[in-house]
């Protein structure tokens, strides 16, 4: 008896475990058509040292994104290539991120 509770246990939760979410999808692909401008921003850090960030003006926000991400982005429009870009959302945050996909 105590076998078949626990494997009735056991099967309603594998089951729940790969029910449906309605969690909203965190990475969202890029319509590279949509970028209006790469931003780069120069500031100095703590230690007064001066970096540079880099952003993208899509769809009229400022979205954040590394030096490999605009280096690559302006290498595919140079040579006419499509660029596989998505933005990733932090869940806790909001945040907004555009990466190589």
């Amino acid at each position: 008896m105590k076998k078949l509770i626990l494997t009735i246990i056991l099967a309603v939760a594998a089951v729940s475990a790969y029910a449906a979410d309605d969690v909203k999808n965190d990475t969202i692909p890029v319509n590279n058509s949509q970028i209006v401008k790469i931003v780069e921003d120069e500031s100095v850090n703590s230690k007064g040292n001066k970096t540079t960030k880099f952003y993208f003006l899509y769809n009229g926000e400022l979205i954040q994104a590394s030096r490999h991400v605009v280096e690559s982005y302006n290498l595919c429009k140079k040579h006419d290539a499509k660029c596989r870009l998505a933005v990733v959302v932090n869940k806790k945050t909001n945040r907004k991120r555009i990466i190589l996909n």
